[in-house]
């Protein structure tokens, strides 16, 4: 064979050799490593985060900071489907141990726990929450579980609707219509309820007017009434009053029992009632503590009662109560003037004397008694003009 074509067929063997496998050129390694490093990192576009037993709103703002590339919003804001998500459960138990769960949107699980530190709480949740995701998205962590999915949301209970009212036109302008003047009639007031008074009073009689039996000082005791408040404030009263009087071993004693009627004014806090009464006054005698007869000469003369009246006024602080029925207290001072007789052959003024003749005790004429008065006024039910809801103890303090 010539030797320039066995030279050519030498070469032609020697290219067709297997060529061995050397070192990796730069170009080569870093194509590989970027394709190895996309095949292990996730990048998650939205975290939605559901918080129990921590300030909501101190942690998300916390998380957003720390996830500043992610749409951090609560659990249950809408969110792309397609795009990688994750959603992030932060709880925190009765032992002072918060409990962290993520659950990424393709069904991977991971759970972790962290202590608790007084003051820290929102710091630690959202650093603990942020380092999870980072090393998900990295592939540092297995997951605890797959094919896990995401919590629903819980359902909202129904609102509502809102109606919307309809568009008001615009305004049409017109000329100005001269109303006619119209006297309006203000509103009434509102009363209140009837009343029922139980009252106690003490009192001194004086009797200054003539004739002159045994001073001026005729006795001195007290009594009870009951009265009937209407709510015009009329009223109706029936009165009680006891006095009595020793003089030289001399007693008398007298019983008064009236009807009386008039009216009430009323205004804030103070009252003043005014009433007009007849009275019928049963009158006994003694003798060193024991009964006694009296006597016209040497005949023995029966006690006639006293027949009289008298005007009644009483200026009163009245201080409302709301306890119960009772509705208000009364305490003021009680002023009567009054006269009474005894029908004996005409109307006559009675005076006791002794046996010697000297008179101590007067009976009957003109009269001014000065005492006080407490009384407990109590509501007897709801007024016909009360509007339906209105309480006695606000029409009270309006009055």
């Amino acid at each position: 064979m010539p030797p320039i074509l066995s030279w050519l067929l030498s070469g032609f063997a020697a290219a067709m050799q297997p060529q061995p496998t050397g070192p990796s050129t730069p170009a080569a390694t870093a194509t590989a490593t970027a394709t190895a490093t996309a095949t292990a990192t996730e990048e998650f576009r939205a975290a939605r985060i559901e918080i129990v037993g921590f300030d909501e709103t101190a942690v998300l703002g916390a998380l957003r900071l720390r996830l500043s590339r992610l749409s951090v919003e609560r659990h249950g804001d809408p969110l792309s489907p397609e795009a990688p998500h994750v959603y992030v459960e932060i709880t925190r138990g009765a032992d002072e141990t918060g409990r962290l769960r993520v659950i990424t949107s393709d069904g991977r699980a991971y759970e972790r726990s962290f202590a608790i530190e007084v003051g820290q709480e929102v710091r630690i949740a959202a650093s603990t929450t942020a380092n999870l995701v980072f090393s998900i998205e990295q592939g540092a962590v297995a997951p605890d579980r797959e094919d896990v999915a995401i919590p629903d949301v819980p359902a909202e209970p129904p609102v509502d609707p809102v109606r919307v009212p309809d568009p008001v036109p615009p305004p049409i302008r017109t000329e100005p219509v001269k109303q006619p003047d119209v006297q309006t009639t203000p509103p009434k007031q509102s009363r209140s309820a009837w009343e029922l008074g139980v009252g106690l009073h003490g009192a001194a009689v004086l009797g200054p007017g003539p004739p002159q039996y045994g001073g001026v000082f005729a006795g001195a005791g007290g009594g009870l009434g009951l009265e009937l408040r209407s709510p015009a404030g009329a009223v109706l009263a029936l009165e009680a009053r006891g006095i009595g009087r020793t003089d030289a071993g001399l007693g008398v004693g007298r019983l008064r029992v009236g009807i009386a009627g008039g009216y009430a004014w009323r205004r804030g806090r103070f009252e003043l009632p005014v009433l007009l009464a007849l009275a019928i006054e049963p009158w006994w005698t003694t003798q060193s503590g024991h009964s006694a007869s009296i006597y016209s000469g040497a005949d023995a003369t029966p006690r006639h009662p006293l027949i009289g009246g008298y005007l009644r006024v009483t200026p009163a602080l009245r201080l409302p109560v709301t306890r119960g029925r009772l509705a208000a207290v009364r305490v003021g001072p009680r002023l009567e003037a009054g006269g009474s007789f005894v029908l004996d052959d005409g109307a006559k003024v009675v005076g006791l004397a002794d046996a010697s003749g000297q008179p101590h005790i007067r009976l009957g004429g003109l009269e001014l008694s000065l005492g006080i008065e407490v009384s407990l006024q109590f509501g007897l039910g709801a007024s016909m003009s009360r509007p339906p809801g209105a309480s006695a103890t606000a029409d009270r303090r309006r009055r």
